[in-house]
């Protein structure tokens, strides 16, 4: 048998170990294009998922709400307690010419009892001549609800009825399958307002003429299912949201030459901006804000992601009726509680 040298052994040594370098390179290069693509399908398969949940009407609510959340995060009127000195108000049905050397200020009333005033030289008219009804306890709490119509919009329906309570529903578009609660919010006595078609921020904020197009195609859903047209609206993330690409006014002025009245809100139950708060905290948001102001408009949800604000509406009604709050739907006498006020009143 044949002595192996040292240099023979370097040599074999080499060749096993090119092998094995052959080997695994070959099992890398086989089986990791395996294993990639089996995370590949299993990833596309999940985003297939989320797609499919996203055009779902849970889906859609789940957006929906995720974009009122962000908007309402980044909106200074939508932490309790600062609508004090935040939030102005102006006569919603103001019979008065103001000219063009009134300023904004004079315009703007913080408190409504200021229209209990005589008329004057200067044109402030009084409250009988406004239409403004007069409340002997002065508490009015306006109940609005934004981007439904949604799977419980008949729960909310049911409650209210069964307290013989009108509320105001700032709608989206829905398919046919919740035409219906348009409907019946009309037909029980309910003001409905605009709120956009999409609730899609980049696209009903991209242009005035977008924004307007969105608000005529919302009207006609409103029309052709119901027979009535709204008159009143409000700003997807409130009048002084960030989320709008143009300057608020410029929204303002087609909401004007239409006569559109545009209403915020100066009390929040805050179902949209905190994940997880029972009933009985959203009620207290509620009346903590309440308590502070004469004339009260309470933001809250109309989603299948807030059943907390279904089931906190009976101990609200109660609460409210309890203190002595009158409980009405926004109309022509409602003061009109705006973030950003309007530069004229029609």
């Amino acid at each position: 048998m044949a002595k192996i040298t040292r240099a023979q052994l370097a040599q074999r040594k080499r060749i096993e170990f090119y092998k094995k370098i052959i080997v695994y390179g070959f099992l890398v290069m086989t089986i990791l294009p395996i294993f990639s693509s089996m995370f590949l399908f299993y990833k596309i398969g999940q985003l297939e998922k989320k797609l499919d949940y996203a055009l779902s009407s849970a889906g859609k609510d789940y957006l929906t709400m995720q974009s009122s959340r962000d908007a309402l995060m980044g909106n200074p009127n939508a932490k309790s307690g600062v609508f004090v000195d935040s939030v102005k108000s102006v006569l919603g049905n103001a019979e008065v010419e103001i000219n063009s050397t009134t300023s904004t200020e004079d315009m703007l009333l913080a408190d409504t009892t200021e229209a209990s005033k005589s008329a004057d030289a200067s044109g402030t008219v009084n409250a009988s001549e406004v239409g403004i009804v007069d409340n002997s306890n002065g508490k009015r709490v306006y109940l609005t609800f934004d981007d439904g119509p949604s799977i419980y919009t008949g729960q909310i329906l049911d409650v209210l009825k069964a307290n013989n309570v009108k509320a105001t529903f700032f709608v989206i578009g829905r398919d046919e399958e919740f035409y219906t609660y348009y409907q019946r919010i009309v037909d029980e006595g309910h003001t409905i307002g605009l709120h956009s078609y999409s609730h899609v921020y980049q696209d009903f904020y991209a242009s005035k003429e977008s924004f307007a197009k969105e608000l005529s195609q919302l009207n006609d859903l409103i029309y052709n299912v119901t027979g009535t047209k709204s008159t009143i609206f409000r700003f997807p993330g409130g009048s002084s949201n960030n989320v709008s690409s143009l300057p608020v006014q410029e929204y303002i002025d087609y909401l004007n030459e239409n006569e559109i009245d545009y209403y915020d809100w100066n009390a929040l139950s805050g179902d949209a901006v905190t994940n997880g708060l029972s009933p009985q905290q959203l009620v207290n948001n509620i009346m903590n804000d309440v308590a502070k102001n004469e004339d009260s408009i309470v933001l809250m949800h109309d989603l299948q992601t807030t059943h907390t604000t279904v089931e906190s509406l009976q101990l609200l009604i109660d609460t409210l009726k309890t203190e002595g709050y009158e409980i009405l739907p926004i109309d022509e006498n409602t003061p009109l509680i705006q973030h950003v006020a309007a530069e004229t009143v029609e």
